[in-house]
């Protein structure tokens, strides 16, 4: 009988198994920045809203409509005319409403549409015409659209429907509208012609053109911008309602930003960690860090994604981070020398920060470079393996120190 004691797990495996508990323990907090996040994405969203209820939604301009009232002996019959060529004009000036903290981008849209019908009725002669077009939110309207049909002068109306009495054998019937309208975010034209031209100028920086077509010319400069789409019929004919447009929207949205960087949290803990852990068993002079000194780094680098949140509310997104991060490695970095290596290891203390602020500096071009995230993470994981097993290469992991 073999009364040999059992060999027990060496003290490096030990603690190795220690530090995965706490990484695992600081998933719970990890999810719940991933609910602050989403709590405060809404509570901005909460606040467009309220600034949607006192100035006007998201427009989409809709293609106007003419429709002849035949009489016949049944009655009166509807004959809707096909619109030809179309052309709608779109200048937008944008201001930014504050509700709160919160900034929401708004305008003010002066539109022109105008065309023709293909007249297939052939000779109208004291036949009543309607002539209308439609709007997303016609809360909107700052003023009364103006009609014009054939020849006559710009009417004014109060309801966006045009009522006249048509005489003409012309082969097409050309219109013009005009009117005022307000809305938020983004404006939308959609095309209703056998040829659609659609122009949309504003004053808005950073414009982002949306919808189901990129505009076939644009001119961004500094503080303005212009765009045109040209779409045929047949371009359009499988969509159910298309349309193109513009988002003044910012283009960096800090909740959506930081949402992606709370992905990556465990990711980062697990790289400090691994840092910690490397240098505990691979230092000649041996400093163990205690597993709730573990815990107490890793809480301070999630206070980095509370700063970033909440920063990132009144300052730029860059800034924030830039911000942030600063704090966080500062922090780390005065309890690396004054607490985990006693004032004795200078050179870990500057390591470590080097290592914190390259993790930041990678972090920060994973967010900004979303296409190429998955190619550059790749490649940088790659490499801290190498460095990790080259820094471990001397450490006999199946012998326990004294």
């Amino acid at each position: 009988m073999d009364n040999q004691p059992k060999k027990g797990i060496n003290k490096k495996v030990k603690k190795f198994y220690i530090v995965l508990g706490m990484l695992l323990i600081l998933l719970i907090p990890i999810a719940f920045m991933s609910g602050i996040v989403r709590d405060r994405e809404s509570y901005k969203n909460e606040a467009v809203n309220n600034v949607k209820l006192s100035w006007a939604d998201t427009q989409t301009v809709m293609a106007p409509v003419l429709t002849l009232n035949v009489p016949s002996k049944k009655g009166i019959t509807k004959k809707q005319l096909q619109l030809n060529d179309y052309e709608a004009e779109i200048e937008v000036k944008t201001q930014t409403r504050k509700k709160g903290i919160f900034t929401v981008p708004v305008y003010t849209a002066d539109v022109e549409l105008k065309g023709d019908f293909i007249n297939s009725y052939g000779k109208i002669k004291n036949i009543p015409a309607e002539l209308s077009f439609d709007v997303t939110d016609s809360k909107g309207f700052v003023s009364q659209p103006e009609f014009k049909l054939l020849s006559d002068k710009f009417a004014a109306n109060t309801s966006k429907k045009y009522t006249k009495i048509l005489n003409t054998s012309a082969k097409t019937i050309p219109f013009e509208i005009k009117y005022q309208i307000r809305g938020i975010n983004k404006i939308y034209a959609v095309p209703g012609g056998l040829n659609n031209e659609i122009e949309i100028e504003g004053d808005w920086k950073d414009p982002s053109f949306d919808g189901d077509f990129l505009p076939s010319e644009r001119e961004i400069a500094k503080d303005s911008f212009e765009a045109e789409w040209e779409i045929p019929a047949i371009a359009a004919s499988s969509l159910v309602q298309p349309k193109a447009g513009v988002s003044f929207l910012t283009p960096v949205d800090n909740y959506r930003m930081a949402s992606r960087a709370v992905k990556y949290a465990f990711l980062f803990l697990s790289l400090t960690f691994l840092s910690f852990f490397i240098f505990e068993i691979a230092s000649e002079k041996k400093k163990p860090v205690h597993q709730l000194q573990y815990l107490m780094m890793g809480a301070a680098m999630l206070v980095f994604y509370l700063l970033l949140i909440s920063l990132s509310e009144f300052w730029p997104f860059a800034l924030a981070y830039t911000i942030a991060a600063l704090m966080t490695i500062g922090l780390i970095n005065t309890y690396t020398y004054f607490v985990i290596t006693k004032k004795e290891n200078v050179k870990f203390t500057v390591l470590i920060t080097i290592i914190m602020a390259l993790l930041y500096v990678f972090l920060y071009i994973l967010l900004m470079l979303q296409d190429f995230s998955l190619l550059i993470g790749s490649f940088v994981l790659f490499l801290i393996m190498a460095l990790v097993m080259y820094s471990t290469r001397n450490v006999e992991w199946n012998k326990d120190e004294d």
